[in-house]
């Protein structure tokens, strides 16, 4: 249904808020704590989100796939049926609809076009489609975009490629002479279309920019659409999701990257009357880069596994900074897999033992702690990734 009718607004919220109570509680009745903000869950991973569907923006994806096909070759009758009811003065798509009195599938369809045409292009053929000035058919922006002022002074915007273009070059027509400073823009102009090899027999073509095929997809229309780039420079969201760790693990380590842990500092500031306390050193306030790099039970950690390598390591203030450089260099494709495991493993077992001692009251010394993280991460190699068991007996034999 997503794929022929808009979906309502007051569904996608429905809908949304039933996802996002899964996401956070489960199956599990009650009110809790959302843990980020759900626009921030719907980036890619890439991003530094987890993915998850926006759905008004799937819906709008599959319907632009309506105006790509209404570009191909065959001749289906749907085509005829809608360019018969609504017209056609663009050679691409129909008029829009204007009529607002009924509900009309097309013009929610139609009124996707300016967005898919944002992200095509046209290759030329016998040129007889596309206009010269305002149809993106060489070069990164529309002719009129990168030459406004000669646009401005041309007798017909309308013109196409093929009217423009005759087997002894390039026509114009200007309603005066340029000025001096208007040569200039009419020489880079012409250096931009010199490659132009001229027209050919074959059908004008529309084309996705953005991938060499030129092939559309409601993948790469999703993609492209949603906000996807990394927010910033340091970019530590692929080593998320490149660890072989277990997939609960990741997703808490995102959490980690994206201090969103239920610790005493977003309890505060969530509004519960807490001291904040370190619960594995009680020397420092319960912070998330306290916790998970800095406290001197977790150091050990880090230490324990850097020793390995006889690394010298200063440790970042933020745990996104850490796995952003956390990078094995040199070493075998296994050792790269192990040591991309390790923040995981050393983050998962202080997490655990800090629920222990806040929730249930139990402790464990420094030696067990150390125990339980060595044998979390054999469990995590010897299940996922490893190659060669006896080369990481003799690695855990060193520790």
């Amino acid at each position: 249904m997503m794929s022929l009718f808009p979906i309502p607004i007051s569904v996608v919220k429905k809908l949304d808020r039933l996802r996002r109570n899964f996401l956070w509680f489960g199956n599990k009745e009650g009110k809790g704590y959302h843990l980020v903000e759900w626009k921030t869950a719907q980036l890619h991973k890439e991003a530094g989100g987890l993915g998850v569907r926006n759905l008004k923006l799937q819906n709008d994806c599959l319907l632009m796939k309506w105006l790509w096909r209404l570009n191909g070759n065959d001749h289906a009758l749907w085509k005829e049926v809608i360019l018969n009811k609504y017209g056609q003065t663009d050679q691409w798509c129909t008029n829009a609809v204007s009529t607002t009195y009924e509900t009309s599938v097309w013009r929610s369809i139609r009124n996707l076009w300016p967005r898919l045409v944002k992200n095509s292009c046209y290759e030329v053929g016998a040129g007889n489609k596309i206009l010269f000035w305002k149809d993106l058919w060489i070069g990164q922006e529309v002719l009129m975009q990168v030459f406004p002022d000669l646009a401005n002074i041309c007798t017909n915007l309308e013109v196409t490629v093929a009217d423009s273009w005759s087997p002894q070059g390039w026509n114009f027509f200007f309603r005066r002479h340029l000025n001096d400073w208007e040569v200039g823009w009419f020489v880079e102009l012409l250096q931009m279309i010199d490659g132009f090899k001229g027209t050919t027999i074959e059908d004008d073509t529309f084309r996705w920019k953005h991938d060499k095929d030129g092939k559309f997809s409601v993948g790469r229309i999703y993609r492209k659409e949603v906000s996807w780039m990394p927010e910033n420079k340091i970019d530590p969201w692929k080593y998320v999701w490149k660890s072989m760790a277990p997939t609960k693990v990741k997703c808490f380590a995102w959490l980690v990257i994206r201090k969103a842990c239920l610790t005493h500092e977003i309890l505060q500031k969530k509004g519960l009357p807490i001291v904040s306390r370190c619960m594995l050193c009680s020397d420092s306030r319960e912070t998330n880069n306290h916790l998970f790099l800095h406290c001197k039970v977790t150091s050990q950690l880090w230490t324990m596994f850097l020793s390995l390598t006889e690394t010298k390591w200063s440790m970042p203030e933020h745990t996104a900074d850490l796995l952003s450089c956390w990078i094995r260099r040199g070493g075998s494709e296994t050792q790269k897999k192990w040591w991309r495991i390790i923040p995981h493993c050393i983050w998962w077992t202080i997490w655990r033992e800090r629920n222990g001692r806040n929730i249930e009251d139990r402790f464990h010394n420094i030696q067990k702690i150390t125990e339980s993280c060595i044998a979390t991460f054999y469990f995590w190699c010897k299940e996922h990734c490893i190659e060669n068991v006896e080369q990481l007996v003799d690695l855990l034999g060193l520790l």
